[in-house]
């Protein structure tokens, strides 16, 4: 009989620093998770003396690489996430009925400062036997990419990517507690075809919101190279030093007028020539779930993704074929505004507050 990965369980936490380990774990659901060791084995280079056969074996070190897919849930625990992506949380009371609250994610005044994270796997049982159980406690992680994805027919999913520097196995992971002793329902999972979402880029010519039809939004924390993380005498990363981030789009249209199309490669909705100045402006994303939050009556959860400087670029051109519509595809990178945040997410729930443990 195969063991199904349906009974795992993934929970993440907010981790202190470096070296620490969580003191709260928060299960979320996942529709899949390919975080885990990264054992570097290698094989030594050819030697003059023998048969032309590989001779020895050795390690390189290790660390902790991949990541998990998750259908967001906005009620609570995917906010730790974003937390962990961005830096920093700033949360404010919303005057309606019930208790709402936004929560604004952005970057620390240190830009470069990324917290760190626990995660932990725990492997199903084969046949229910304990003595195949098997957890795995990553410690010192970082978010390295938060990429979600926005269908007009589907539920909204994110892909989390993630880098580590230690592992260690548990052989009894039932024994483990978490925060949240109940996952959390799907009532908060936010949706495309939510009347009141929206994906907002520049339309020059009616103001009303362009028609999109698929979208990606990615935000990205980049590490320095790990063979500049490595010391001599250690296996281990000596730390995870995040040396850019930025947070891009792409973004399908269907075609309505080409006043964006024009801008971008010429300068003007007017214009007939190429122009060497490059398109800025500013992009938003809302989402929010079907369901009224329960003790807030007139608020979903929802969450909101804004970047008020933008470059825009045409990925491809505008193509035309017989039995399609026509569809501009356009992409973006968010740039370091004259001032304000670089970025911003916004979640709303009826979490009272994310405080990363000191």
């Amino acid at each position: 009989m195969a063991v199904t990965a349906m009974a795992g369980i993934v929970s993440f936490g907010p981790q202190p620093n470096l070296g620490t380990i969580t003191a709260s774990w928060f299960k979320h659901r996942v529709t899949q998770i390919d975080l885990a060791p990264n054992d570097d084995t290698r094989l030594g280079v050819p030697e003059v003396g023998g048969i032309p056969v590989p001779t020895f074996p050795y390690k390189a070190g290790v660390l902790v690489s991949g990541g998990m897919t998750i259908q967001p849930r906005l009620e609570s625990v995917f906010g730790w996430l974003i937390y962990a992506a961005l830096g920093k949380c700033d949360t404010a009371t919303i005057i309606e009925i019930g208790t709402p609250f936004d929560h604004v994610f952005r970057f620390k005044t240190d830009a470069a400062d990324v917290p760190f994270l626990s995660v932990r796997k725990a492997i199903p049982r084969r046949h229910g036997a304990t003595d195949s159980d098997l957890g795995e406690v990553f410690k010192d992680c970082k978010v390295t990419s938060l990429a979600m994805t926005f269908p007009n027919d589907a539920p909204i999913t994110a892909r989390v990517d993630i880098l580590g520097r230690e592992f260690s196995f548990d052989h009894d992971p039932a024994s483990w507690t978490y925060a949240n002793p109940t996952f959390e329902d799907y009532p908060s999972i936010p949706v495309g075809c939510e009347t009141n979402g929206y994906i907002k880029l520049p339309d020059f010519n009616s103001g009303a919101e362009l028609p999109v039809v698929a979208a990606t939004v990615t935000f990205q924390n980049i590490p320095l190279d790990l063979r500049q993380e490595r010391v001599f005498g250690s296996p281990f990363l000596e730390d995870i030093t995040i040396v850019m981030r930025q947070l891009t789009f792409d973004v399908l249209v269907k075609w309505n007028d080409p006043d964006l199309y024009a801008t971008i490669l010429t300068g003007s909705i007017t214009g007939t020539a190429w122009t060497a100045k490059p398109y800025t402006g500013r992009f938003e994303v809302y989402i929010n779930s079907p369901d009224e939050m329960p003790n807030a009556s007139l608020s979903h959860y929802s969450l909101k993704i804004e970047a008020s400087e933008c470059m825009f670029a045409m990925t491809e051109g505008i193509t035309l074929a017989g039995n399609q519509a026509v569809m501009a595809r356009f992409t973006g990178t968010a740039l370091a505004p004259p001032s304000g945040d670089y970025c911003r997410f916004t979640l709303r729930n009826e979490v009272s507050n994310y405080s990363w443990p000191i």
